[in-house]
């Protein structure tokens, strides 16, 4: 007996599903110019963190026309003069989980310490792995001291182990120089005017424009990069 071949019975190989992580570090600043911003002190602090959450909470596991299955892997530092991991690589929940502990570190501000530490974080345990890597860095730009090297070659070197750093500032009052040196190049897309909080009605506002833009533009190049390392079509 002969049979007809038809449409429904024509299988194409499925496709291969490429694995693509992102890799996502929050460098925040709570030294004393970010927490005597707001009354009572520290209370712009606690806007940071509202900020972080619901940043965090809009990152998807999701797959992008079925080849490339994006992933999220995220850990967290707070500095002033010193600086402290309150989160090492995990998933978004246990992350919010310790974003909740932080607290206002005080003192001076040592941008590109953070940096370093930063930048070694983010390293130390990439080996053999193809994760992009990403900061998101909350600051005003101020420094008391550049004992690292300062915010230029730190921010550099961070960019030789291929991170790269979206620069946020957490309200109006900031350092533009301080903001723009830690930002990757170009600036139009790793600068480009994000807030933590807008002042409006006498509240803190979140920002959750500048979320969503980072997010859109983290994701699309991501997406560049790994289609441009697997030869995916796209």
């Amino acid at each position: 007996m002969n049979y007809l071949l038809t449409p429904s019975l024509v299988f194409s190989p499925p496709a291969k599903i490429i694995d693509c992580p992102i890799k996502l570090l929050f460098t925040i600043d709570t030294s004393e110019t970010i927490a005597l911003q707001e009354i009572p002190p520290g209370s712009l602090v606690d806007s940071i963190k509202e900020f972080t959450k619901v940043f965090v909470q809009k990152l998807e596991h999701q797959e992008y026309r079925g080849q490339i299955d994006i992933s999220w892997s995220i850990g967290g530092l707070h500095f002033s003069q010193t600086q402290v991991v309150f989160s090492q690589f995990t998933t978004k929940e246990n992350f919010i989980r310790s974003l909740q502990d932080i607290e206002y570190l005080g003192k001076g501000t040592y941008i590109d310490c953070a940096l370093k530490n930063m930048t070694h974080l983010m390293t130390q345990h990439n080996t053999g792995t193809k994760a992009v890597l990403f900061s998101v860095f909350i600051t005003d730009g101020h420094v008391t001291g550049n004992p690292c090297g300062g915010i230029k070659m730190m921010a550099e070197k961070a960019r030789e182990k291929g991170i790269q750093i979206f620069s946020v500032a957490a309200t109006r009052v900031i350092d533009d120089l301080g903001m723009r040196e830690i930002a990757s190049s170009p600036h139009e897309l790793f600068r480009d005017d994000y807030i933590v909080v807008e002042l409006g009605d006498n509240n803190l506002n979140i920002s959750t424009s500048s979320i969503d833009r980072i997010i859109k533009f983290y994701i699309l190049i991501h997406i560049q990069i790994s289609v441009s390392l697997s030869g995916v079509s796209h």
